[in-house]
Formats: C-alpha cells, structure tokens, sequence
C-alpha cells in the first residue's frame, strides 16, 4: 500500500463512519438531536449524506490511477479543498471548538494531502 492510498483508505472509512452513513440512515429525531437542528431538517442533512458519499466516490476513484503508477491530482486537489475549506469554516466561525477531534481530523487529511502534491514520488512509494 502507498502512502496516499493509506491517506485516501483512513479519510474513506472515518468519514463514511462519521458523517455519510449517519446522516443517511439515522431517523429524523436523532439526528434533530445530534445536530440541534429541527426535525424537519432531516431532508437537508439527507442530501448532505449524500454529497459526502459522492466526495468518497471521488476520492475512491484515486486507487485506479495510483493502480497505474499514476499520481492523482484531481483527487489531492479535490481533497486539499473540501478539507481544508471544512477546517477553516469550523475555526472562522468559531464551530471548532466544539468540534476540536473532527476539526483536527479535518486539518491533518488536509496537511497529508498538501505533503503528497508537495511530494508526489513519496505519496506514491510503498508503505515499508
């Protein structure tokens, strides 16, 4: 396994985990009280489940190329921007420390992936 195959594996799961199942499958009341938001924005964080599942397509999608030895920079882009532009949406609006584990989470994925595009040949040698 390369290293942004490890990066790419570790943001799959914990956010499938985390974020696009829950918001998929939990009833409307749980996640009216997991969120604070009203039950009747349940619709809303449905759609949001179902725009993280597609972002996890995207990133999904890296394993092919790196599968030809090739580096796959719209994934790493697509990355640097969704989770950096998360960090720095829950920092700037003062929502992170509320959330400081998935902040964190957020900014290291985002720091590994900013490494790999710095470092492609590395991002793409074995884990050893």
């Amino acid at each position: 396994m390369t290293w942004l195959a490890a990066i790419l594996s570790v943001k799959i799961v914990v956010t499938a985990l985390a974020s696009a199942i829950p918001f998929l499958i939990l009833p409307p009341a749980r996640l009216a009280a997991l969120t604070g938001a009203g039950v009747g924005a349940a619709p809303l964080f449905r759609l949001y489940g179902v725009a993280i599942a597609a972002l996890l397509v995207g990133y999904a999608s890296g394993f092919w190329l790196m599968a030809q030895g090739v580096f796959p920079w719209g994934v790493v882009s697509m990355g640097i921007v969704s989770n950096g532009g998360a960090t720095l949406a829950l920092v700037l609006t003062g929502a992170g420390r509320r959330a400081l584990p998935f902040v964190l989470f957020l900014g290291a994925i985002t720091l590994a992936l900013v490494a790999a595009a710095v470092a492609p040949g590395w991002a793409l040698s074995p884990i050893t």
